[in-house]
């Protein structure tokens, strides 16, 4: 399992999957997020285009993703977070396995445990921007 910062096109969700085939090099991913009970084949697939154009790092980045799909005819990985750069560009952390077995033992045990991290996470996000907005509205008001 391997850390990786990859930057896409695409506005990934959490949770979701996404695998390289070692051949041809490919990066797909699904719509659906991981989920322990689903095998492969039911997740539906959408080109996402070429490995080389994930890479965000040129350095690091290629020698990790060649030493992983040597070891594999197929790579996959779970998306953790995003966020946007000044340019516009969004960075994924995605998390890779070297095989589907890694991936249903990730999505069954650790997985949840993350999800809730994450809603948690989201909801004090959100009151905090409430609170923000709260305090602005109120001195907005005292001004006038």
């Amino acid at each position: 399992m391997k850390k990786v910062i990859v930057s896409t096109k695409e506005n990934l969700d959490y949770g979701t999957l996404i695998w390289i085939y070692a051949n041809n090099r490919k990066v797909y991913r699904s719509s659906k997020s991981i989920n322990a009970d689903t095998p492969f084949h039911r997740y539906d697939s959408h080109y996402m285009g070429m490995v080389e154009e994930l890479y965000r790092d040129q350095e690091k980045h290629p020698i990790l993703f060649k030493r992983m799909i040597e070891k594999s005819d197929r790579i996959f990985g779970v998306c953790l977070n995003k966020r946007r750069n000044e340019d516009g560009s969004k960075d994924m952390k995605v998390l890779f396995f070297l095989d589907w077995d890694s991936v249903q033992d990730f999505a069954e045990d650790t997985f949840p445990r993350l999800l809730k991290e994450e809603v948690k996470r989201r909801k004090a996000a959100k009151q905090k921007w409430l609170e923000r907005g709260k305090l602005f509205s109120e001195k907005k008001k005292m001004s006038q």
